[in-house]
Order: structure tokens, then C-alpha cells, then sequence
């Protein structure tokens, strides 16, 4: 279930986003009617670290700043929390991926200058993706989900503002609009 999950998270991210403001991929069901749901819960499940090789980036405070922030702006729209009977289950996924990039030189070689390709460096870094979700329980099917490159690689005392400024920019798409902005 779960890999069935990311499987599916990732292929709607590849094929279905399209492009928004500042970098977010972004998708909803347009047959869901946002304005009828009212209660929600935080996927439990996300909660737990998956990518134990890289804990700068995926570690339980960094979990617990995303779980919140996704909880702060599903109240934010009116929905509230109900563990019994839930409409709607809000989660995300942290995705990492290992790339690698190499930069040659752009000499040339001699009589007829030829380029020679010799090789600078390579450089190794994580590539990281959040992405935020909701889903109505009922249909069992993700009706909205958000995405954008982030890093989480920061100090303490900045993550909590970054993790809060990026989830709202996710939920800058969400198609139900915050109470406050009525």
C-alpha cells in the first residue's frame, strides 16, 4: 500500500503538474467539491522517517514541522481534524534522490582544435521534493496534491519558518481558500 502510494504520487507529479507560481507543480480533481468537505486527518503514516540514509534532510523534527503546517492550513480552510470519521486525509512525502553532475573542460586541442574533453568534476548532491497531499476517504483517491523542489538541509532555528513558508506556498493551490482571505 504504501509503495503503491509514492508510486502514484510520483507519476501524478511527472505527468499530470503543471506549472505555477515560484516552482510548485500542482493538480486537483475538478469533479471534487472542496466547499462541502469539513473534517480531515494527518495521515499517520507520514509521520515516520523513510529515507534513513539522509537524516539532514528526513528526520522526525522535520516530519513533525510538515504535519503541523499541513494541519495549520487544512484549519485554515475550514476543515477540522476528526480521527473517527474523517471526509478528507491530508499527508505528504518527502522524496530524495541521489544525482550527479559532471562539468568538462571546453579546451581545444592543437592543429585542427579539436575539443578535448577532459573532465573538471563531478559533483554529487540530493535533489528534494516535498510533496503535499489530500484525499477524499471515501473515493480513496488523492484529490489534490502539491508539489516543489525544497531543502531541508537547514539550521534549527531556521527550518520551523522555511517548512511553514513552503508548505503555504504548496497550499497556495489548494482549491478550498482560507477563511482568512474571505
Amino acid at each position: 500500500m504504501r509503495t503503491q502510494k509514492i508510486l502514484s504520487l510520483l507519476v501524478t507529479v511527472l505527468l499530470f503538474g503543471c506549472a505555477s507560481t515560484e516552482g510548485v507543480l500542482s493538480e486537483f480533481d475538478e469533479t471534487a467539491d472542496f466547499e462541502n468537505y469539513s473534517t480531515f486527518v494527518l495521515c499517520i503514516d507520514d509521520m515516520f522517517v523513510e529515507n534513513v540514509n539522509y537524516p539532514e534532510y528526513d528526520n522526525n523534527s522535520v516530519r513533525q514541522l510538515i504535519g503541523d503546517a499541513i494541519e495549520g492550513e487544512m484549519i485554515a480552510r475550514d476543515h477540522e481534524t476528526n480521527v473517527l470519521e474523517p471526509e478528507l486525509q491530508a499527508g505528504f512525502e518527502i522524496i530524495l534522490e541521489r544525482k550527479e553532475a559532471t562539468f568538462e573542460s571546453c579546451e581545444t586541442e592543437g592543429q585542427y582544435e579539436y575539443w578535448r574533453e577532459t573532465t573538471l568534476e563531478t559533483i554529487i548532491y540530493t535533489e528534494e521534493t516535498l510533496v503535499v497531499y489530500v484525499s477524499d476517504m471515501d473515493k480513496n483517491q488523492i484529490i489534490w496534491q502539491a508539489s516543489k523542489v525544497c531543502d531541508m538541509n537547514r539550521s534549527q532555528k531556521k527550518l520551523p519558518q522555511y517548512i511553514a513558508e513552503l508548505v503555504e506556498q504548496l497550499f497556495n493551490e489548494y482549491p478550498k481558500v482560507p477563511m482568512s482571505a474571505l
